[in-house]
Formats: structure tokens, C-alpha cells, sequence
């Protein structure tokens, strides 16, 4: 394994004082006060090995009663907005994260481009509602890349075709109407029907209450998306549909303003350090990724974790900390299109992976930073390192797990576990429930809980210091990753069994004997649809995978085919 080293035992370099030489006066000294100073003088080496007990406390101090997490996370998400892949606003909350991190007084602040664009997106207001026979706000979502009105679209609603010999006979009902619920299979016919015949768009459903942001960024500027697609709350959507099945005239009104932009638009990755006193050339990553999907304002998904990267260099610059490792501030780029950003610079700087002892990540939400897990191997360092977070008192407990090996979950650690760098997704632990703001139209900054917020940035900060102190760097014996695909945040925990390239849809491997095996997915297979939902990147998969029974219908790309192959999970 590449930059692979045998484990230490933890032990603190000896510090020694000069003290004047002894006299006749200190022979008053007792046997119990010499039995009082020696198990201190034992004790002295592991401790020096941890952060300072005056450095945990001034930690503490700066990041709960002097906070500025809320106040970043306020200007990410409300100030600059929803930070899709591609979009201004990106590129914008980069710029601005470069500059606060400088302003904090880290050293080299910077935009790293990991790659480009060839189309931008920009999503403007949206809003839609019925206007006919009852007047009713509507609460609906579009693709992010996809296709807008030219203005407000009022039309009457049609019933999609169930076939194509349907759709052939109500062709002339098309013209300024929505179609409302397109079967999946007839989802591209009637979307070609739509724009030959001057329609305005299709209307779909959610699964739920959820309204789910997704999108495909793999466009051409030659051959942008025509058809407008909206997808309307599921109760929303059921009310419309029973009163057109009851035979009643629907009218519906659509104003979304999605806005193309012709690239190629550079993307970037934000890095600052704090540099080492005396290991400068390695280092301990602290991170999250920037990007965010444009249904809400990104909060939970990820400016949470943007914020308390931010928050964590702002507290370790105001204490003066001097880490013997350089800590690498890093906030990477799109993440939600297949930890392109992340895996991108480490491919980049794959020589010089030998050099990084840890990359911690946080990306779960809002819910407070509850624990840490690695191999059993790199216990006694980890319990070094978190030593003062393990003894916190209060509610909000810290833990550490071990396991036998790092498991893919979907975020920007396995950019670095995957050439053999420790990567850590943090454990969390809260009321806050992550899957009813995961990019959802719920994703919001009231979603956060600045309690939690304030302690994950304490902890953050303390543990990459603790890290960045240890005699060696992480052990790396008998450290295992899985590959494939799914894991803790993906709600129905199924896992088809494949590992994807960095398009998010290209199966780049296939585990032997799992779902994926048994279903004849082959390495090289594109994903293009699940039942109904198309893959464009990971995310649709989760979704995909999530979503209904334990059967799923799936269409890939082969050799320039589509082959339909049917999966069966178990659960």
C-alpha cells in the first residue's frame, strides 16, 4: 500500500527543564511526597502526546462563546445561496471561502481548479400553481440541467398515454397542455411528442412528501434539454390527477426560470494550511465539499459541514495553535456528481499521498459529531489524539469505534482511502433527521442546530490538532477498504455491489456473488435508468435503490445497446 508504515507505540518525545542541584534543605522531602510526584513523572510522556489541556480549554472557550459557525454557514447559504456544480454561485462561495480562510491568517490560500464544465447552469425563482377549477399553490422541483419555461406557462392538463398507440391518437391534445403522469418507459416518446407538437411540459410526482433535487451534467451547449419537466409533491399531484380522471378541465401554471450557460467553466477546490512547526510537509486534511444541489439552499448537504471546516481553522488561528503536521483546510467541488473535485486532486497529488497521516470529513448534516472509526490498529492513537473530546462532559458524548474495514458511504474520505490515506466520515448522533433535508426543498438554514454546529467545530478542531501532534502518523497496518457502492446513507442500505468511475454512472468493477453479479451488470456498463428514476450520478442511484420493492428494473448502455437487466435484493 502506498506510503504504507509499520505501527509505533505512542510515545511522546521526553521535555526537560533544568532544575538547580540538590541540597542538604531537600532531604526534609518525604516518601509520600516522592510517591505523589513519580506516577506524574510517568504519566508526563503519553500526555504530551495529546493536545494541551490549556489548548482544549481555549478550544473550547473560542468555539462556544466566541462562534462564528452559524455566521458562515448564514453567509453560504443564505447570502450567496445554493452552490450547484457548474452554477455562479460556486463559484462565487469559493471565492469567498478563499478569502476567509486568508483573512483567518492561514497560509496560502487558494482556488485549485480540479477540472471544467462544457455547460453551466443557474436556477432562478420558480412557481407554479393550478388555476382551474380550484386555485392552489403548487409545491414542485425541477432537475437541476434541465430545461425552463420562457416565462409563465398556463395550460390545460392531459392524461399521459399509456402506450404508444395512445399516444399517437391524442398527439393533437398536446399543443399548450401539460401531460401529466408519463409511464417511464414512454417518458422520452412523450417528451419528443411534447416538443413536436408545442406542448409546454410534463408534469410527474414524487415518491412522497419529498420533493428530491437531481440532474445530469453530462450536456452538450449543441444539444440542450427541450422539454420542461416538473415534478409536484405527491398529494399535490394525486388532487390534480383525480380531477382530471374525474373528467373535470385542469389548468395549471408554470413559471421556472433554469438558465443555461455556454462553457467551458473552470471548477474549483478551496485549500488552506496551517503549516507544521515540525513535520511541515505532512499533514492531516480537514473537509467537506462546497457544492450542493439547487432545489434549497444546500444547508445539511453540505454547507453544515463547509461551516465547521471553516470554523475549525478559525479556532486553531485564534488560539495561535502550532501543529507539528501542516492541517489542510480543503472544501472540494462536485462531490454530489462523483467526488469529482476530491478524487481529482488526489489523483493529482498521488505521489505525495505517503505524506498525509488523515483526511476527516464531515458531510453527515447537522446532528453533532458523536464519534470516530478506524482499524483496531490505530485505537491507541485515536484515543491519543481525542483524549479531552473522550472525557467532554455533558449530553453530547464522543466515541470510538473500531472495524475491520472502511467501508464506501459516498463522500470525499474515499477519495483518499482509496491510495491508502486513513479516511474518516465522522459519526453523528441528534434530533435532526438528515434523510427529511437531504435535497429535499427542506434544506434549509433552519434546518440547522447551532448547538450541534458549535460542538462539531470544537471537536473537529481538537482532533485534527491531536492528530496533527502524535509522534508518527496514523498506523496504516492492516488497514482494509471496501469498494463498491452504498452504505450508511443510503436509507434502505442496499448495496448493488458496484464500484463506479468517476462519471458516477460507468461500472468500473463488479463484486463477485453480489446483486449486481447475479443481475449480469458487467464492467463498462452505463447506468441509465432504474425503474423510473434515470441515473445521472450517484445520488439517482441511492434514490433509485431506496425507492419501492425489493425488484428493480435496470437499463444500461453496452457497447452502444441499451440492455434491460432485472435486479432482486433481499430486503
Amino acid at each position: 500500500m502506498r506510503g504504507a508504515h509499520r505501527h509505533r507505540p505512542v510515545r511522546a518525545p521526553l521535555r526537560l527543564r533544568l532544575v538547580r542541584r540538590p541540597t542538604h534543605l531537600d532531604s526534609v522531602c518525604s516518601m509520600n511526597a516522592r510517591a505523589v510526584l513519580l506516577p506524574f513523572l510517568f504519566l508526563a510522556p503519553s500526555l504530551l502526546a495529546q493536545v494541551d489541556l490549556a489548548q482544549f480549554e481555549a478550544i473550547k472557550m473560542e468555539g462556544f462563546e466566541k462562534s462564528r459557525v452559524m455566521a458562515h454557514l448564514d453567509h453560504l447559504v443564505n447570502r450567496i445561496g445554493p452552490r450547484l456544480t457548474s452554477s455562479d454561485n460556486l463559484t462565487i462561495a469559493c471565492e469567498w471561502a478563499r478569502d476567509e480562510f486568508a483573512a483567518m491568517g492561514l497560509s496560502d490560500s487558494r482556488l485549485e481548479q480540479w477540472g471544467e464544465m462544457e455547460v453551466g447552469f443557474n436556477r432562478g425563482p420558480w412557481w407554479g400553481r393550478i388555476t382551474a377549477p380550484i386555485e392552489k399553490e403548487l409545491v414542485f422541483g425541477t432537475d437541476a440541467w434541465s430545461a425552463g419555461t420562457k416565462g409563465p406557462a398556463r395550460g390545460s392538463v392531459v392524461l399521459s398515454p399509456k402506450t404508444e398507440e395512445e399516444l399517437a391518437a391524442m398527439r393533437s391534445k398536446i399543443k399548450g397542455a401539460w401531460v401529466l403522469g408519463v409511464p417511464g418507459a414512454l417518458l422520452t416518446k412523450v417528451a419528443d411528442a411534447v416538443d413536436e407538437e408545442g406542448g409546454l411540459g410534463i408534469v410527474a410526482t414524487t415518491r412522497d412528501h419529498l420533493v428530491q433535487t437531481s440532474g445530469n451534467s453530462r450536456l452538450a451547449w449543441a444539444k440542450l434539454p427541450k422539454t420542461v419537466v416538473v415534478r409536484v409533491r405527491k398529494d399535490l399531484y394525486e388532487e390534480m390527477r383525480a380531477m382530471a380522471e374525474e373528467g373535470k378541465a385542469v389548468e395549471v401554471e408554470f413559471d421556472v426560470q433554469n438558465h443555461f450557460r455556454k462553457g467551458p467553466i473552470p471548477q474549483f477546490n478551496v485549500i488552506a494550511d496551517i503549516r507544521g512547526t515540525e513535520k511541515p510537509d505532512e499533514y492531516v486534511v480537514v473537509g467537506g465539499h462546497i457544492d450542493s444541489w439547487d432545489g434549497a439552499s444546500g444547508t445539511t448537504d453540505n454547507g453544515t459541514g463547509t461551516a465547521t471546516t471553516m470554523e475549525a481553522a478559525r479556532i486553531l488561528m485564534a488560539i495561535g495553535a502550532k501543529p507539528r503536521r501542516s492541517i489542510r483546510f480543503m472544501l472540494w467541488g462536485g462531490e454530489e456528481q462523483g467526488l469529482l473535485g476530491s478524487r481529482a486532486w488526489v489523483q493529482a497529488h498521488k505521489d505525495e499521498m505517503g505524506n498525509y497521516s488523515a483526511c476527516l470529513v464531515h458531510d453527515g448534516g447537522t446532528n453533532y459529531v458523536s464519534g470516530i472509526a478506524g482499524m483496531k490498529e490505530m485505537r491507541p492513537q485515536l484515543d491519543t489524539a481525542f483524549a479531552h473530546v473522550l472525557k467532554m462532559g455533558g449530553e453530547l458524548k464522543f466515541a470510538i469505534r473500531e472495524i475491520d474495514a472502511f467501508r464506501p458511504i459516498g463522500s470525499d474520505h474515499e477519495a483518499f482511502t482509496a491510495v491508502g490515506v486513513p479516511g474518516f466520515f465522522w459519526d453523528q448522533a441528534g434530533r435532526a433527521d438528515y434523510n427529511h433535508t437531504h435535497h429535499t426543498q427542506y434544506d434549509t438554514y433552519a434546518a440547522a442546530i447551532p448547538e450541534y454546529q458549535m460542538h462539531t467545530a470544537v471537536v473537529v478542531a481538537t482532533g485534527a490538532l491531536g492528530i496533527a501532534n502524535l509522534p508518527d502518523m496514523l498506523s496504516r497496518e492492516n488497514m482494509k477498504v471496501e469498494r463498491g457502492f452504498g452504505g450508511m446513507r443510503n436509507r434502505s442500505r442496499r448495496t448493488l455491489g458496484v464500484e463506479l468511475g468517476d462519471d458516477g454512472v460507468t461500472i468500473s468493477g463488479v463484486t463477485a456473488d453480489s446483486v449486481a453479479a447475479k443481475s449480469g451488470l458487467l464492467a463498462g456498463d452505463k447506468l441509465m435508468q432504474v425503474d423510473d428514476i434515470k441515473i445521472a450520478g450517484q445520488d439517482d442511484l441511492r434514490r433509485a435503490l431506496a425507492a419501492g420493492g425489493v425488484e428493480k428494473a435496470i437499463v444500461v448502455l453496452r457497447a452502444g445497446a441499451e440492455v434491460k437487466l432485472q435486479a432482486k435484493f433481499e430486503r
